[in-house]
């Protein structure tokens, strides 16, 4: 079956996919589609599953996918693993399921509600934490406690890290939120 999976450990992902031919890159790309053509074209009686796995989708690749996807060949399905959902055109969303793989990272790094502070924010700013990091961070204080009215200042943290918004100020505005709480 065709889908995306969304995941924010690209490399734990692909391990745990079961594929028949993969195709993964950093940016996939023109040539990336003419591999694909060959991979998928050749015929077989037994249905296949082929993997595209890549951080960034380059606009005309994915012009140049969406057409394989909308006339796939038969026996074959397409998994897309992506980092970002927003790496993908709507177009391409709107044909296939999409799917989140979301793996906990180990960080050390545990915020108590209670006790955000300008100096807690000082802190965690001068730490430099990675995008990953920072999404543990959302995840982890969604897991807390019942944070209904939270919820949508978190998500909305997250869109903006996958959307390369900086990340300091990502963290500061979910610490000043908090804070305010």
């Amino acid at each position: 079956m065709n889908k995306i999976i969304v995941t924010n450990d690209l490399e734990k992902c692909i391990n745990e996919i079961k594929y028949d031919e993969k195709i993964i890159t950093d940016e996939f790309k023109v040539e990336n589609v003419k591999e694909l053509k060959e991979i998928s074209y050749l015929t077989s009686k037994n249905e296949k599953t082929i993997l595209i796995a890549a951080k960034k989708y380059n606009l005309i690749s994915q012009n140049a996918l969406l057409k394989i996807l909308e006339e796939p060949p038969p026996n074959t399905a397409f998994i897309l693993a992506v980092t970002s959902k927003y790496s993908l055109l709507e177009t391409i969303k709107s044909r296939l399921p999409i799917e989140y793989k979301i793996f906990k990272k180990v960080t050390d790094i545990n915020v108590d509600l209670s006790k955000i502070n300008n100096d807690l924010i000082f802190d965690l700013l001068q730490k430099d934490l990675n995008k990953d990091e920072i999404k543990a961070i959302c995840y982890d204080l969604i897991n807390k406690k019942n944070l209904k009215k939270e919820l949508n200042v978190l998500s909305n943290a997250i869109k903006m890290l996958e959307l390369n918004i900086e990340k300091k100020a990502v963290l500061a505005y979910i610490m000043l939120y908090f804070k305010g709480k």
